[in-house]
């Protein structure tokens, strides 16, 4: 079933968790670019980009995923299926070292970066901390786009929670007892952290990178919301859009948008090769509308297709 719940649930118990069909090392490129899929905190390569993941291949992407960035001394870590809860910058090495790998292994000039949640600020730490970009010879860089899916990098207030917690204990005492259950995860996506500040003290976007973020109007684990949405600076082109843009019964929040058609459509459409590939794949592709619910994914009225455009 290509729902959220579902597959979150059966890959808690499996290590490394893997979409089907990606990190096919020795397939050729013919000239296409690797997609690099990197998921959010909490989560793993499975129950994040299984139901992207196969649309990209099918699409005749070369699709590569991986689990990183595991502190299996936190309470959140014990699960074998839980992944990203370490504190970013430890966990960066990992996803820049598979990123590395990918350009290596297959021969690629550059990447695509698809990042959802905490995978969007890895992306960006990759281009920024990891030599992913060159701000002085944008020829060298090794990333053509950054897709963000439920985008978390600005910091959140986990719908006021973390707001909550900064009024309750001012002075962050509970940050060494909170890592120990949450994670390093948890204290680095903080609204105002030092981490934050870190990542975004040269704005939001890279000279040279073509920057495509989606958000979901219930998103609320992102929050705020449109403080996630990027701000293009020099030499960098960024689109913000959102999930229930022309689409009022997708419901799906920061979860279930990994279930939704509108965002498939949308990664494929940023993902679309040549300077006119996205220009081109909405011409030929009217946008996808269906019915999405929280928490799980498209909702089909038995013996029916998804309604489209």
């Amino acid at each position: 079933m290509d729902a959220f719940i579902p597959k979150f649930l059966s890959s808690l118990r499996r290590e490394n968790p893997l979409p089907e069909g990606v990190n096919r090392w020795d397939t050729p490129l013919d000239g296409r670019t690797p997609v690099v899929l990197i998921h959010g905190t909490w989560l793993n390569a499975y129950n994040t980009w299984d139901y992207v993941a196969k649309h990209l291949i099918a699409a005749g992407h070369p699709v590569f995923a991986v689990n990183y960035g595991k502190d299996r001394d936190a309470l959140t870590g014990k699960a074998p299926g839980v992944y990203a809860n370490n504190f970013l910058r430890s966990s960066q090495l990992e996803v820049a070292h598979f990123i590395d790998d990918v350009i290596e292994r297959t021969g690629a000039q550059k990447v695509n970066l698809v990042g959802h949640s905490q995978g969007v600020a890895q992306a960006r730490l990759y281009l920024s901390d990891s030599g992913g970009a060159d701000r002085a010879d944008i020829a060298r860089n090794k990333v053509d786009r950054l897709v963000g899916v439920g985008p978390a990098h600005h910091g959140t207030t986990l719908s006021g929670v973390s707001t909550l917690a900064e009024r309750v204990d001012p002075s962050n005492k509970l940050a060494g007892p909170l890592e120990k259950i949450l994670g390093g995860a948890a204290i680095d996506q903080r609204v105002g952290s030092e981490f934050g500040e870190h990542l975004n003290r040269d704005g939001d976007t890279t000279p040279g990178v073509d920057y495509t973020m989606i958000t979901a109007k219930y998103d609320g684990i992102a929050t705020p919301r449109l403080k996630q949405v990027m701000v293009a600076g020099d030499g960098a082109r960024v689109r913000n859009l959102s999930v229930q843009d022309d689409n009022p019964f997708d419901l799906s929040g920061h979860l279930a948008m990994l279930y939704s058609p509108r965002v498939v459509d949308l990664i494929l459409e940023a993902l679309a090769p040549g300077d006119d590939g996205p220009a081109a794949y909405r011409t030929a592709n009217p946008l996808k509308r269906s019915m999405v619910l929280p928490l799980m994914g498209e909702f089909r009225v038995p013996g029916r297709r998804g309604r489209k455009a």
